[in-house]
Order: C-alpha cells, then sequence, then structure tokens
C-alpha cells in the first residue's frame, strides 16, 4: 500500500491513535522526526504528513530511476542483436 493510501487510512482515527500511526509510519519510511513537537510534546501532524508524503514520493522515485536504467540496458542490447542480425545476414 502506497503512502497515499495508508495516510487516508490514517486520518480516519481518532487524534490519539492518528498521532501514534502517523508516528509509526513516519519512522517506517525513514523520515526524521526533529522538530516536528509542538509546546505540548505533540507532534505537528501536517509536518509529519508532509515528511511521509516526501519520503513515499522519494522511494518511488528511485524505483522508477531502476526502471529506467534496465530499460535502456535492455534497448542496448535489443539494438545490438539488430545490427549483429544485419552483419549475418549481408554475409550470407
Amino acid at each position: 500500500m502506497n503512502g497515499q493510501h495508508q495516510i487516508k487510512k490514517i486520518m480516519s482515527l481518532s487524534h490519539n491513535e492518528r498521532e501514534v500511526a502517523l508516528r509509526k509510519l513516519a519512522i517506517k519510511l525513514g523520515c526524521s522526526l526533529a522538530s516536528t513537537y509542538n509546546s505540548d510534546g505533540k507532534h505537528f501532524e501536517d509536518e509529519l504528513i508532509r515528511r511521509i508524503q516526501e519520503a513515499d514520493r522519494s522511494i518511488r522515485d528511485s524505483r522508477l530511476w531502476w526502471i529506467a536504467a534496465i530499460s535502456a540496458i535492455a534497448s542496448v542490447i535489443s539494438a545490438l542483436a539488430a545490427w549483429a542480425a544485419i552483419i549475418y545476414a549481408t554475409k550470407g
């Protein structure tokens, strides 16, 4: 489940449960919790949500980078195969 769906699910909880769930999700995604506390020792909800969304976006972007790299390698292999086929076809 991606971060946005998890946030939607968490937002339906009560305030105290929501804070705990957001904090757990932020930690799971590797977000820093520094400077997210207000004067009551509670977390700023919007800051936690922003950090969770940024972490989710970063994870998704890193996955897309790998897909792009694999796709580029496959394209090079395909071009080399086509080139080899043309060379062998003209020799025969």
